[in-house]
């Protein structure tokens, strides 16, 4: 029934996309498709003027052969009257819930495009593509791994400061696809690396992240869990 309504629902809206690819002449090997957290600006991740270290840009961290690209979220108006970019609409300040489960499908579906497109650009290699993501962006990025990993046969998957996704914070379906994703012999095994900040009471609180991450533990060889602490929730600072 949901693949026939997604069928019949309009063509997901295009994102705008930055990236950085390999140097002229270097092969590209694999990609890493990364979600920017919430009021986040994609352009950042590959501005020359970014410190960050990131495995895209030129520098010790980076990776050779390695393609990221940087999808933008539209700006979205919460519930508090703000408006930012966003990957979807939260339930309220301070919550970490979905409150308009719409805008969190829209952005599903676009990032699933994206990936689509990419995996193509690797010769259908979805096992070197790889997806990620920054605190919402981290979250979101997870639920749709956690969905479509599996089918698109994605390499692993790296993100900062999220939480595991559940039906009980608003992402409806994702119990039953987690259920699923846990019976995948070959996903499973992949990576699945999630860096959590324990030292975060307010914007993702560890003890929301830590509860969230307890059905995989044990169960998905893939997972490594980094704990850091001292920045709070602002790791790439």
């Amino acid at each position: 029934a949901a693949a026939a309504a997604a069928a019949g629902s309009p063509p997901p809206r295009p994102l705008r996309a930055f990236s950085a690819s390999p140097a002229v002449g270097r092969k590209h090997r694999c990609t890493l498709v990364y979600l920017h957290g919430f009021c986040g600006n994609a352009h950042e991740y590959v501005s020359r003027d970014c410190d960050w270290g990131y495995p895209w840009l030129p520098g010790q961290n980076h990776v050779q052969g390695l393609r990221g690209v940087l999808p933008m979220a539209p700006r979205m108006q919460q519930p508090w009257g703000d408006t930012r970019r966003s990957w979807y609409i939260y339930k309220g300040l301070q919550r970490n819930g979905i409150g308009d489960h719409d805008t969190l499908e829209n952005s599903r579906r676009s990032v699933l495009e994206l990936l689509r497109r990419e995996i193509a650009r690797l010769g259908g290699r979805g096992d070197r593509c790889f997806l990620g993501g920054l605190s919402q962006g981290c979250t979101v990025a997870l639920d749709i791994y956690l969905r479509h990993g599996p089918e698109l046969g994605l390499g692993g998957f790296v993100g900062s400061v999220g939480f595991v996704p559940s039906d009980s914070m608003g992402f409806k379906g994702v119990d039953q696809a987690l259920r699923k994703f846990l019976q995948d012999p070959v996903q499973i095994k992949r990576p699945l690396w999630l860096q959590c900040a324990t030292d975060d009471g307010s914007d993702v609180p560890w003890n929301l992240v830590k509860t969230s991450v307890m059905p995989l533990d044990g169960r998905v060889p893939g997972l490594l869990v980094n704990k850091v602490r001292g920045r709070g929730h602002c790791v790439d600072d």
